[in-house]
């Protein structure tokens, strides 16, 4: 530690330049292991030191702390080559390009929304993004000034899409449950953690949070060893609860939009279920999709089963669906095939 006051006022300038922000009088002190108005003494002498130099940079005091700066006068004439600070939404949007690109602009704004639009322009006027027109979209990729922004080594998409996976570890889904990452505006990677292939398994390894469907846990294990939220998604009682779990372990989510939309569903299906004839579940899935919907079930009720059962029905409830189609759609198709056979 410097003892002398021209080695104190030197570490006290190299913290200031350091910082890039306001350094109180007590931090200062901290730093040299000094009395504050010692501090305040060897930094009044910066400040002098600096003003009587004339350079391009000051140092200046207000309130007890000091900072260093460029000098007020030259300030609007180097604005277009300082770096900027990103704003935590734009982060998060030019964080889903960096891990998805190539990325169309439409697929990013069903993730992020219409606010994606003026990300858009502001990363591509910032020069971290290139926007190429293809069709009636654009593809979104990073860009060589993206990688000196952040300190990469190289601007190559690949490298900076797995460098981006590494350090942000993002949430992952299987193809089941898409459609709800999409629906909640979170970023997300789609990985098979049933069966993994190579690609799934870096993957898995740089992952945060992984949802999957339940039953699978012990499999996924061998692969996976992060959080794992074992979305149930038969009902909509099921699906608003996985989709807050979701929200609350990223810790985001626009899942007050979702929830009221389930519920009203809820509100409609249980109205429409109001004259329902008993059911007798085949399948446990019948069994929850019947509760949330409050049809009584009796031994001597209507038959019904699941498609991926072998049980002969009366109803049959679709299960396997085409994952292209919405979340909430694939539930809702699974009630007006019960309800179709009980009302």
């Amino acid at each position: 530690m410097p003892t002398n006051d021209a080695d104190l006022k030197a570490l006290i300038e190299a913290a200031l330049f350091a910082a890039g922000k306001p350094l109180s009088l007590k931090d200062l002190a901290k730093l040299s292991s000094i009395s504050e108005d010692v501090a305040r003494a060897l930094a009044d002498e910066l400040v002098r030191d600096y003003s009587l130099r004339e350079s391009g940079i000051e140092i200046r005091a207000f309130e007890d702390r000091y900072v260093m700066q460029v000098r007020a006068s030259l300030a609007r004439d180097v604005i277009s080559v300082a770096p900027r600070e990103i704003d935590a939404p734009l982060i998060r949007t030019l964080a889903i390009i960096a891990y998805k690109q190539p990325l169309k602009q439409s697929v990013l704004a069903e993730i992020r929304g219409n606010k994606s639009y003026s990300h858009v322009k502001e990363l591509e006027h910032l020069g971290l993004i290139s926007a190429k027109k293809t069709g009636r979209t654009k593809v979104l990729t990073t860009t060589r000034g993206f990688a000196d922004y952040f300190g990469l080594g190289s601007d190559n998409p690949e490298f900076v899409r797995g460098t981006v996976l590494r350090s942000s570890r993002p949430l992952g889904v299987t193809r089941m449950y898409e459609s709800l990452a999409v629906r909640l505006g979170i970023g997300y990677v789609v990985v098979n953690p049933y069966k993994p292939e190579a690609e799934d398994k870096g993957l898995l390894r740089n992952l945060k949070i992984l949802v999957a469907a339940p039953g699978y846990a012990e499999q996924i294990r061998t692969y996976y060893s992060g959080e794992l939220i074992e979305a149930g998604v038969r009902t909509f009682s099921q699906l608003k609860e996985s989709a807050e779990k979701i929200c609350r372990a990223c810790g985001h989510g626009k899942i007050e939009e979702l929830a009221a939309e389930i519920d009203g569903l809820i509100k409609e299906y249980r109205e429409r279920a109001g004259n329902a004839k008993a059911v007798k579940p085949l399948t446990p899935m019948i069994e929850d999709m019947a509760k949330d919907l409050r049809i009584p079930v009796q031994d001597e009720g209507v038959t019904a089963g699941s498609d991926y059962a072998n049980h002969p029905a009366s109803i049959i409830v679709p299960t396997h669906q085409s994952y292209e189609i919405d979340i909430l759609e694939r539930v809702k198709q699974r009630y007006d095939a019960l309800l179709g056979g009980l009302v």
